[in-house]
């Protein structure tokens, strides 16, 4: 019976710990009084937590408060060199690597090209050796890093470490998290690429004061993420998300699944391959914004086209979901109003009826730096989930 009752006060110190963590991290720089008015808990209990915190070199005082009367209040924040995550985010032919702080600023971000051989323990392998080089690149100590992070397109267990599915890679459960661990000594977390982005959101991007958001991001592949409940949303086995996969036309759909999918319709490479087929001359996203800001209607087409199946396939997700913030997000958005307004439209004109009212739309693009950066959250966010998560999936 005693032993029961430890664990739960336990349990319980580290929720507040762990409370005023996530905090801090929300808001930035906040007094001992304001923690204790935005937290609920007592003065005592917020007291002995922040000194254990600033003696554990998890926080630091940041100076003196404005001045209201009375007692002059120090402020806190969190230490951003209490330690330090790595994160990477693979595509086929090359990784992108950041290093971040605490706080999740980018210290060191390098650009490195992968070799052909995409065979699990060839490529394990090459991210052991750039994993290596950015730490010593960056002068930090190992002891230092939380963690690893790696963020891949494809369908990904990130509870048991495993690629169920690479589209790129061609990988079929693949382990990858463990084999990666086992070469290099330190924990590593591996997530699908658009769940990075979100998690980066969610805890220190747009998305830290919403309980319920999405990230939609374009690019090469169309994906989801989603923050339900103040929880990254996973789905069974790792499969939630996969939007670009959805049938939005079914005509094409009856001759070929793939076809008909939002992906093969609305990214960037079926603008391109669309135009292409036209016979217009265009081999990236860039050259069609080029092209339909110097007045190519076919260009423009391609592009306005490619928003409408989007906002058609978004107003279905704020249909189902009603989130209080929607985040579009990744490469695809540098098309900008050629693309961006006929998709606002068709969100606008699908959503049923008031539902958009309340939810606010912002445009993120993403570029690879932002990219390496999520996946390095993957670290953090274990530090800042809490605890009671960790008991229940341990437990």
């Amino acid at each position: 019976m005693r032993s029961a009752i430890r664990g739960n006060r336990d349990l319980i110190k580290a929720m507040n710990r762990n409370l005023l963590l996530n905090i801090l991290r929300r808001e930035g720089v906040l007094s001992r009084t304001q923690l204790t008015e935005i937290s609920g808990l007592s003065v005592g209990a917020v007291s002995q937590i922040t000194t254990e915190l600033i003696e554990e070199k998890w926080v630091f005082e940041s100076g003196e408060g404005d001045y209201t009367g009375g007692r002059r209040q120090m402020l806190l924040r969190l230490n951003p060199d209490a330690g330090y995550a790595l994160g990477l985010k693979l595509m086929e032919t090359r990784v992108v690597c950041a290093i971040t702080s605490f706080e999740a600023r980018v210290l060191y971000y390098n650009d490195f090209f992968l070799e052909s051989d995409h065979t699990p323990s060839q490529l394990v392998k090459a991210l052991a050796e750039i994993i290596n080089t950015a730490i010593t690149a960056a002068g930090l100590p190992r002891n230092a890093f939380f963690g690893i992070g790696v963020g891949l397109a494809g369908v990904i267990n990130p509870h048991e470490g495993v690629v169920n599915y690479s589209p790129f890679f061609g990988w079929r459960d693949v382990p990858l998290a463990g084999l990666l661990q086992a070469k290099l000594g330190l924990p590593v977390t591996i997530e699908n690429d658009v769940n990075t982005l979100t998690l980066s959101e969610h805890l220190f991007g747009a998305g830290r004061h919403q309980q319920n958001f999405i990230v939609v991001t374009v690019g090469r592949g169309v994906g989801l993420g989603m923050v339900l409940h103040g929880q990254l949303y996973q789905g069974e086995r790792g499969g939630a998300g996969e939007l670009g996969h959805n049938i939005i036309d079914l005509n094409r759909a009856r001759h070929s699944v793939d076809a008909g999918s939002l992906e093969i319709l609305a990214s960037d490479p079926a603008i391109i391959q669309s135009l292409t087929a036209e016979g217009f001359p265009c081999h990236t996203l860039h050259d069609v914004i080029t092209a339909a800001e110097a007045g190519s209607a076919a260009a423009q087409e391609a592009l306005r086209r490619s928003g409408e199946y989007l906002g058609v396939a978004l107003a279905g997700v704020v249909n189902i979901l009603a989130p209080s913030l929607v985040i579009i997000s990744g490469e695809g958005v540098n098309a900008g109003n050629f693309r961006l307004q006929p998709m606002i439209e068709a969100l606008r004109r699908y959503t049923f009826n008031g539902l958009l009212d309340h939810i606010k739309v912002i445009i993120e693009p993403a570029d690879d730096r932002a990219w390496a950066r999520g996946a390095a959250t993957l670290v953090l966010n274990r530090v800042f989930v809490s605890p009671l998560v960790h008991s229940e999936t341990t437990g």
